[in-house]
């Protein structure tokens, strides 16, 4: 992390933090951040989860999943955990951001012809938590085991953050195409039908170890429980109840993998309550005992 502590580095990381492209990372059992507004950006966490607040909503970024925040929002986030959370956020500037949507917008024979030619707009992404893909994750991915072998070439940085910036340029794409499986006549409808539905799923992602319901998802995304859950079949091909199960036993796995955790333990961290549940769930899922998903020796 930016040793912000030390007043002779402070001096210099605060002019330029906010006004140029930035990767911050960090192991970290303990942090906290206050209200600030930043330059576009994506949060990933590698172990353990990040909190962050926006706009009254609480948003757990964990191994599962990334956040993307658009430039001027104004956000807090806080790390509070037992073991060592790594923490990883790269921060875009705005021309990056303006050369790449324009590369994207307009073809080869208009930026032939006007090479400085810029949009007019900015793109505008859904602040969302998102399941890690085969668009997105790979190229954040690559980028942090970079980072972390220590790279300073600026070049090769500007270059890797425009190719991930694409994808997620592409993912935004991928979400319009899917607001089509909603059950609207008006695109407007289901823009906001897909925003909502959204929401419930940030909830799901947030609380799912703790004990929710349809109704308390259904609020958070501001819809009916009925609406919700009709429109979520459409969109997700499962329940509500179902995608908490799945997110559970993603979550059981992780655990039986890498931690010396007995079932019982696991089954109350992730929410299945008790042992004889989680034994069931995981075999349900992924035809296994959840015994035989453990290292050898473990």
């Amino acid at each position: 992390m930016p040793a912000t502590w030390d007043p002779v580095f402070r001096q210099s990381f605060y002019r330029q933090w906010g006004r140029e492209s930035a990767i911050i990372c960090a192991h970290s059992r303990r942090a906290e951040y206050p209200l600030f507004r930043q330059l576009l950006s994506i949060k990933a966490v590698v172990n353990g989860a990040e909190d962050y607040f926006i706009d009254g909503r609480h948003l757990a970024v964990d191994q599962e999943t990334f956040l993307i925040l658009n430039e001027d929002r104004c956000y807090s986030s806080n790390i509070l955990s037992l073991q060592p959370v790594y923490s990883f956020s790269i921060f875009f500037d705005r021309a990056l951001v303006n050369n790449t949507w324009s590369l994207l917008r307009y073809t080869g024979a208009e930026l032939l012809e006007d090479p400085q030619r810029r949009s007019p707009t900015s793109p505008e992404f859904a602040e969302r938590l998102y399941h890690h893909d085969k668009l997105v994750s790979p190229a954040l991915a690559y980028i942090r085991q970079h980072i972390e072998a220590g790279i300073e070439d600026e070049m090769w940085l500007e270059e890797h953050l425009s190719f991930l910036l694409q994808r997620m340029l592409r993912l935004q794409y991928n979400l319009v195409r899917q607001q089509h499986l909603i059950r609207a006549r008006k695109g407007s409808t289901r823009r906001e039908v897909e925003r909502r539905l959204a929401r419930g799923v940030d909830f799901i992602c947030t609380h799912f170890r703790e004990p929710i319901t349809l109704a308390q998802i259904a609020a958070a995304a501001q819809l009916s429980p009925y609406y919700f859950l009709r429109q979520f079949r459409s969109v997700y091909g499962c329940s509500p109840g179902k995608y908490i199960q799945r997110r559970r036993c993603r979550a059981a796995l992780e655990l039986l993998r890498k931690s010396t955790w007995t079932m019982a333990e696991i089954a109350e961290e992730v929410g299945f309550g008790t042992r004889s549940s989680l034994c069931r769930r995981i075999k349900a899922e992924f035809g296994v005992e959840p015994r035989n998903l453990r290292p050898m020796g473990a």
